[in-house]
């Protein structure tokens, strides 16, 4: 499971930076992205337990702008050790104060942030973005804390809290209780009421400090803040810790009475810390936010079935027309007549063995003669330009395919307004692919005529077969002058002397179909041509379209700029769910 939430983080930090503020999708990415590295740092967290399973406590001082939270951390070490200044987003990386920390747990705290720099706390050489501190004080001056860790942490508010923010939420994942800090002016702030909608399904024991309030004002103050608590959270509300505004700040000479209530609180909260639990957590954690994460993929995924689908139809469309105009066509279905082209080779018949040894010249004098061919050329310029009819429609069968791709591609531009870079992207790519598509299907057609040939020869064979075990039909052609007349021709069909359309033409092999098929061989015919048809039709279809035109169209999604992709399959999307379920 934590394989597929790095995934998913790495693949929306990816399309965060290569999509604008003002686009539409940049707020969700954004916010999928927070809950994305608290749930990845939560998931790590229970990796260190099982290194370092005595980890001190950690307790981690949160809040906005300008609320006090270096002051109230430095209320409980009883000095100064955080910085503290009147400007806003003045700490900007979080900053832990360990107290007696065994030298085991530092090595747990550095494996915990293995992507983040471990900087001195008073450093101001080095970038502070995707950096800590940490800094060991002696227990003995604070007896009443005990073993723990406090983290003074950057605001999650500020203009600039983008850019530290996941360091800040990787603090928050590793704290065992949360200390809130909000004054009088931020307390409402929606900010603060989103992070502890974010945070919740931690579980965290939570106390609240109340900053910079008046006391006339703390029974009022209170009180809406647990009207909040209760509209946005649905855990109890935590204890609450009011302090008066302070001109110099809250601080160890002028808040003592906060300060011990803040000690009993986070002793109480100490025991009610839950490791055991972390795996329940966790799990609360990603359900509750699997759909947020998992819509964007799935809506990409959509799109690459959408276009899947419109490659299929456009060769479904193309594949009609094949049977419209060939296959189930009278006139122009040539299959069979090759077939009997090669049936005549295979017979040896009497008169016609002396012209099979003739020059091409010789042999398809006599046949362009009886044809009234004369005038006709039989350079290779000359048969290409007569095409056969399944050439024809083939070459029908490539515009319309890309035609009612083309169509369709601009059909769900306008259909899907919110997607319409994906499918301009794979409009552009349609575009460039086509001189490349072009030579393929090209390609294609050579081979599948190649290859389909020896089904024709086999045709012909079992046509053979059938003939032998009736001697009477077979003697009865032998004995037809028709039959040498159209034996000859289907010679110069094979050497190129003629096309198809003029063999089928010729009254000697008219009068030798009309003959099989009033015979008692009519039926099998039948049957030999509708094999034909169905292995042509399922042929064009793989060959042509499957292999080569589907294969090649479907993978254009594979090449499209993947810094704005999630490229999730549908299969690896199903296997985190099916782990998610058992988790």
């Amino acid at each position: 499971m934590l394989d597929f939430v790095r995934l998913l983080n790495e693949r929306y930090q990816g399309i965060l930076n290569h999509t604008q503020e003002r686009e539409p999708t940049h707020s969700v990415v954004r916010d999928n992205l927070r809950s994305l590295c608290l749930s990845q740092a939560f998931l790590e967290k229970a990796d260190c337990f099982r290194r370092y399973p005595n980890l001190a406590l950690q307790i981690a001082v949160i809040g906005p702008t300008q609320s006090g939270k270096s002051s109230v951390v430095n209320l409980l070490m009883s000095r100064e050790v955080a910085g503290v200044s009147p400007l806003a987003g003045f700490t900007t990386f979080p900053q832990g104060f360990a107290l007696g920390l065994p030298s085991n747990d530092r090595s747990a705290i550095d494996h915990f942030f293995h992507d983040f720099r471990r900087i001195e706390q008073a450093d101001d050489t080095s970038p502070r973005n995707g950096a800590f501190s940490f800094r060991v004080l002696s227990a003995e001056q604070h007896p009443d804390l005990g073993n723990c860790v406090i983290w003074d942490t950057p605001d999650f508010d500020s203009i600039h809290s983008a850019h530290y923010i996941n360091s800040l939420l990787r603090t928050i994942a590793l704290a065992d209780v949360i200390l809130l800090v909000v004054s009088k002016d931020k307390y409402a702030d929606q900010t603060v009421w989103n992070m502890l909608s974010l945070i919740e399904p931690l579980m965290q024991p939570t106390i609240i400090f109340l900053n910079k309030i008046l006391p006339e004002n703390n029974a009022a103050v209170i009180q809406s803040f647990s009207e909040k608590w209760q509209y946005s959270r649905e855990d109890p509300l935590p204890p609450i810790v009011p302090a008066p505004f302070f001109r110099e700040g809250v601080g160890p000479m002028n808040a003592a009475k906060e300060r011990d209530q803040l000690i009993v609180r986070l002793r109480r909260a100490k025991s009610a810390v839950n490791r055991s639990s972390h795996r329940r957590n966790c799990s609360a954690l990603l359900k509750r936010f699997w759909a947020d994460w998992t819509e964007p993929v799935r809506q990409e995924q959509n799109l690459v079935y959408e276009w899947n689908h419109l490659v299929d139809s456009a060769a479904s469309g193309a594949v009609e027309i094949y049977q419209r105009y060939y296959l189930n066509h009278p006139q122009h279905f040539e299959t069979l007549k090759r077939a009997l082209a090669e049936l005549l080779t295979l017979l040896e018949i009497p008169g016609i063995a002396p012209l099979l040894k003739k020059t091409r010249e010789f042999l398809t004098w006599p046949v362009r003669r009886l044809l009234g061919l004369a005038s006709r050329q039989s350079s290779d310029s000359d048969n290409e330009s007569r095409k056969n009819q399944e050439m024809q429609v083939l070459d029908r069968m490539y515009e319309h395919y890309l035609i009612h791709l083309s169509d369709a591609v601009f059909s769900k531009r306008g259909e899907f307004v919110d997607h319409a870079h994906w499918w301009n992207e794979i409009s552009s790519l349609l575009k460039s692919e086509n001189p490349v598509l072009s030579e393929s299907y090209t390609q294609a057609v050579r081979t599948y005529q190649k290859e389909f040939q020896r089904d024709i020869e086999e045709a012909a064979r079992r046509l053979y077969v059938k003939l032998e075990q009736q001697p009477a039909t077979l003697n009865s052609l032998r004995a037809t002058r028709i039959t040498t007349d159209a034996a000859a021709v289907a010679i110069a069909l094979k050497t190129g002397g003629i096309g198809v359309q003029d063999f089928v033409l010729t009254p000697a092999v008219l009068s030798l179909t009309s003959f099989l098929t009033e015979s008692a061989l009519g039926h099998y015919m039948g049957r030999v041509e509708t094999d034909l048809k169905q292995k042509q039709l399922k042929a064009v279809n793989t060959r042509i379209f499957e292999d080569a035109l589907n294969k090649q169209l479907k993978s254009l999604t594979a090449r499209m700029n993947p810094g704005n992709k999630f490229n999730i399959p549908q299969e690896s999307l199903q296997d985190a769910e099916a782990l998610l379920n058992e988790f």
